[in-house]
């Protein structure tokens, strides 16, 4: 006996290929809007994160995430699944903090995760901590849970702040790694200590985020500026 070959559609009556037509052009419709229907729900979620963390209203939260979109050209839904995922309020109970926590405290370096604080005129104000690991508390001198959302120009005054902004900034726009020889606090004296040792700062945007680092080198180099 032999077997049967694909179905060919000049045998199938046209009535019947009419219904297949439509079904499949319905399911198509379905999974498009399942679709549309989860990309809208991540945006609701990351707009409620915004409204609570910045006090704005939907309208401003709505306004945060397209700049958040297009500072760092990353699409709108990617954007608020990041701000979703961070927060905590999707997946686990603690969201992404739990596992980022423990991958940071690996580092022997100091190492803080910021995210950009968007404006809604379009710029990127600031940026605020999201993770820190156990170097970086010990080094700031700071418990962790006063680190969790406090501001780039909170955590260190004047020229530090401004600094660490800035290479923020540089790297969350060009997606490239920036270093820049940070101020020591001893610098300020001219100490044989402070010319003893050097400081240099790593930014490097991961998806909408920035991660920096401090490496305490042993002698002091030579860094460019911030770029």
């Amino acid at each position: 006996m032999l077997a049967a070959g694909p179905a060919d559609d000049s045998a199938i009556p046209s009535d019947v290929a009419g219904l297949r037509d439509e079904l499949l052009s319905v399911r198509a419709e379905l999974s498009g809007l399942r679709e549309a229907m989860s990309r809208r729900a991540v945006i609701e979620q990351a707009k409620g994160v915004f409204m609570e963390r910045y006090g704005v209203d939907d309208e401003g939260a709505f306004t945060r995430l397209v700049t958040l979109s297009q500072s760092t050209n990353v699409k709108l839904v990617q954007v608020a699944a990041d701000v979703v995922a961070r927060s905590g309020v999707a997946g686990s109970e603690n969201g992404r903090g739990n596992w980022i926590d423990r991958a940071l405290d690996g580092f022997g370096e100091p190492a803080l995760v910021f995210s950009p604080v968007p404006t809604e005129r379009g710029a990127v104000a600031d940026f605020q901590v999201d993770h820190a690991n156990r170097a970086a508390v010990r080094w700031t001198g700071r418990p962790r849970d006063r680190l969790l959302r406090a501001t780039a120009s909170s955590l260190y005054p004047g020229s530090a702040a401004s600094l660490l902004v800035s290479a923020c900034r540089r790297a969350l726009a060009t997606g490239t790694l920036v270093t820049a020889p940070w101020p020591a606090a001893d610098d300020e004296d001219g100490s044989d200590a402070a010319s003893a040792r050097s400081v240099r700062m790593r930014a490097l945007r991961i998806s909408t985020v920035v991660l920096v680092t401090w490496q305490t080198l042993a002698t002091a180099n030579s860094d460019p500026d911030v770029g």
